[in-house]
């Protein structure tokens, strides 16, 4: 009898749907209907995203998320922060805005500081160096180091007829995918300290050196938001496209703890999960948009956190005007499956080795 209780009872503790479960399940559309059938996307039931804090529009917000934001923009203006605008790829420090959420001392939200010609510079490095080799991939266990996947997969995007495209060839010299069809795969990257996924380590043996630019402008963000000194060593580059979603989850493989994870985005909008040290925990909703900065310090650094959704038709069109032909072909690229592009740097030793 007491052996059926606790079975029981095991069976219900198995069910239950954690905190962080429950409110990402309210940004998940239905797809099929009752009959098992693919909901077309312009007749699927349309989402409410009146919950989720919106820094973007401070007073647009509901009373709630109103009452969670703090304002810490004297952080950035009593900070002498170093800035070139011929060689700088974001607006002057102080014209930044930054904000905080009450509960998590730590955490900082920086709306895009980032003019769309800048943004467009941040997603040309992403295809074209951050998922370049040396830099691993998530194609690399499948089909090993495929050199120039965004410029060659461009030019079968364009039906270049002028120029000879072979197909890319695996490590035992078989013919893989197009290009095209292995850029659609592309979900991950990583820079520096090439993070182990399955050990869950970073090792000496796996480094490649950090692109510069981009450790200048998080060692400005971090002087920004208090975090400095501070030595970006890895970085993870994810790849969404517009069903991805990642569930909570905590950022704990660094030896430093101490300092902040530092997150940009481009392009598509994403409902970003700000949960606790706990699942059980409720998360608060707030949309990440294209150029903003996340900044995961203090207590935030030790809570979970993932993405809900890639929200639809959130990409911004005037990205799309340039005339650059190639520029063009990347931003609608992003447009065409709402993707979302976002670099996470950390600083992995607690006496930076890079």
């Amino acid at each position: 009898m007491y052996e059926t209780e606790v079975e029981n009872k095991s069976n219900e503790d198995s069910k239950k749907v954690s905190e962080f479960m429950r409110i990402q399940k309210l940004f998940r559309q239905e797809t099929r209907n009752q009959y098992g059938k693919q909901i077309p996307k312009d007749k699927r039931k349309p989402l409410d995203y009146s919950i989720v804090l919106d820094f973007h529009n401070i007073e647009g917000n509901i009373k709630e998320n109103r009452d969670l934001i703090i304002d810490c923009c004297e952080n950035v203006t009593k900070n002498q922060i170093d800035f070139n605008k011929e060689t700088d790829f974001y607006l002057e420090p102080s014209q930044w805005e930054v904000y905080g959420l009450k509960g998590y001392p730590g955490f900082y939200f920086i709306p895009s500081p980032f003019t769309d010609r800048q943004q467009k510079k941040w997603v040309k490095d992403a295809l074209e160096i951050y998922a370049n080799p040396p830099n691993s991939t998530n194609l690399v266990p499948f089909f090993g180091k495929v050199d120039n996947l965004w410029q060659n997969a461009v030019r079968e995007i364009r039906g270049d007829k002028d120029i000879s495209i072979p197909r890319p060839l695996d490590k035992n010299g078989k013919e893989l995918p197009t290009y095209r069809s292995l850029l659609d795969k592309l979900t991950w990257a990583t820079l520096g300290y090439q993070y182990q996924w399955t050990p869950r380590v970073y090792s000496e043996e796996f480094h490649e050196k950090m692109p510069e630019d981009l450790k200048d402008l998080v060692r400005k963000i971090a002087i920004a938001t208090q975090f400095d000194p501070y030595t970006a060593e890895a970085a993870t580059v994810n790849f969404y496209s517009e069903d991805s979603i990642m569930g909570g989850h905590l950022d704990d493989a660094e030896e430093e703890m101490e300092k902040p994870i530092i997150s940009i985005s481009f392009g598509s909008t994403a409902v970003f999960l700000m949960g606790g040290e706990n699942r059980d925990i409720t998360p608060i909703p707030l949309f990440i948009k294209s150029g903003d900065i996340v900044i995961m310090g203090g207590r935030s650094r030790y809570c979970y956190h993932g993405v809900a959704k890639i929200v639809e038709n959130s990409f911004n069109d005037q990205l799309l005007q340039d005339q650059n032909e190639e520029t063009r072909i990347q931003m609608q690229w992003i447009k065409d499956k709402n993707r979302r592009i976002n670099i996470n740097t950390r600083q992995v030793f607690k006496v930076p080795k890079s």
